[in-house]
């Protein structure tokens, strides 16, 4: 069967735009290959220029609608050689028949170097043995757990909402990153994969012990990148207009996802839609702290600082498992955990109680799964904050015109407590009444973020507002 080539070129003024090119999958085929190729290729990397970045992606015959079911999968710049077949298919396109009729191939030129960026896609159908991938799943009882801290104060979990895997621009499968949470204690992991175009669900293991599995999706832009998890879909990525991006938001709202903000500080890369709203919470801490995090805490104060209740996350954003960073090299490989959230979940643990944990705030950040631990709550007509794990460094009552209080940490388990009249007696002049705390080292490093307890729900200390 003759097989296609695809050719086409963007110009420099087309940076950050995407083209669907048409072609025609014709009857008889249960499996075909894509390989393209482009001139002055440089890595995705945000501080790489002068050079060309071409993603790709893939529709079939059911049409580029935005949500739809003819979205076959995206694998950004990851991989430029593909197979599309009935029983399998090249992470992360879903496998299943090819049907005949018009597809698209979606390309994105991320970057443009000088030259411009020329293309080819060729195209061939019934191509050889497809062989797939096997995964072996262990017996769990073989896979050894880190020791971590036990929780200072009852039900609460440990988790790391935001990895990749195989079925995006990830190196390992999802058995294997189950396999990497348990062996660095986690409670609960998500997989937040790329633009997917099928949920991790029955990709990972389940039961018998194994860390609950919150399904995402990293809805990626070239205007930013936002986090959903709780839904079943996909939301386009392929408009970075400031419309684009609030009609996927609104799109995931509408759907009961729990959105967030991704990585909101420079090479993240950074959030370029200051207008867009509508996010549940903001990841104010992604990866090694000392990868820019300061900014994407200043940008999660600042929306606190404006009223916005808008719950502060992390996560790892880990890609490569298998490689072991250090947390004092910023541009070593993250680790999964590095940082945790913790929650506290009504009943339970489960991906739905786990959400909307984050959604009422009940959430905390630590460096990593072993603490520093770090409790805010209010107990009758005071605000208790509880360090555990982190003696000799500093907590910090921080609120809308910064800090409030200190305490140097002469042990391992200390707990400050204000009365809420006092603190909020602080804030008479702010837009909003808050408090928070954080965890830092004799050098400044944040080890520990809380969320916020809202005073403004109070007009007396333990009186609610009518």
């Amino acid at each position: 069967m003759a097989g296609i080539v695809l050719c086409g070129r963007f110009e420099i003024d087309e940076q950050r735009s995407c083209r669907h090119i048409p072609f025609d999958v014709p009857e008889g085929v249960d499996r075909f290959r894509i390989v393209v190729s482009y001139n002055d290729p440089v890595s995705s990397d945000p501080r790489l220029t002068n050079g060309n970045t071409l993603d790709i992606g893939l529709f079939d015959d059911r049409g580029i609608a935005a949500g739809g079911p003819g979205f076959r999968g995206w694998s950004g710049s990851n991989k430029l050689d593909l197979t599309i077949g009935t029983g399998w298919s090249t992470p992360p396109y879903r496998a299943g028949k090819p049907d005949a009729g018009i597809w698209h191939l979606l390309l994105g030129a991320y970057k443009i170097g000088p030259r411009g960026l020329d293309f080819t896609a060729e195209i061939t159908f019934n191509h050889g043995v497809v062989a797939g991938y096997n995964e072996t799943l262990p017996a769990i009882a073989s896979i050894r757990r880190r020791p971590v801290p036990a929780c200072a104060e009852h039900g609460w979990y440990r988790g790391d909402l935001h990895a990749h895997t195989i079925f995006s621009d990830g190196s390992a499968a999802p058995v294997e990153l189950a396999i990497h949470a348990i062996e660095a204690g986690l409670d609960f992991y998500g997989i937040t994969d790329h633009n997917r175009a099928q949920a991790p669900v029955g990709f990972a293991p389940s039961g018998d012990g194994w860390p609950i599995l919150v399904p995402g999706v990293e809805v990626t832009t070239y205007a930013g990148h936002f986090n959903v998890w709780g839904t079943d879909t996909w939301y386009d990525f392929r408009n970075p207009s400031e419309a684009g991006v609030r009609a996927a938001v609104d799109a995931a709202v509408a759907d009961g996802g729990l959105v967030a903000m991704n990585h909101p500080k420079p090479f993240g890369p950074e959030w370029e839609l200051p207008n867009v709203t509508g996010f549940h919470a903001v990841e104010a801490w992604n990866g090694w702290w000392s990868r820019l995090n300061h900014v994407s805490l200043r940008q999660w104060d600042a929306r606190l600082q404006r009223g916005e209740r808008i719950v502060g996350i992390c996560g790892s954003d880990v890609h490569q498992p298998d490689l072991v960073g250090d947390p004092d090299n910023p541009f070593s490989p993250v680790r999964i955990g590095w940082p945790t959230l913790w929650v506290r979940p009504d009943g339970e643990l489960s991906p739905g109680t786990i959400l909307d944990a984050i959604r009422a705030g009940r959430c905390f950040m630590t460096e990593s799964p072993a603490g520093p631990q770090l409790y805010l709550d209010r107990t009758g007509t005071e605000i208790r904050s509880r360090a555990v794990g982190a003696a000799g460094n500093t907590m910090v009552l921080v609120g809308p015109g910064g800090a409030i209080h200190a305490t140097a940490l002469a042990g391992d388990d200390v707990s400050v407590t204000l009365p809420i009249d006092e603190v909020s007696d602080m804030m008479t002049a702010a837009a909003a009444h808050y408090v928070r705390a954080q965890i830092q080292d004799a050098t400044g490093v944040i080890r520990a973020l809380s969320n916020p307890l809202w005073l403004d729900d109070w007009t007396t200390a333990g009186t609610a507002k009518s």
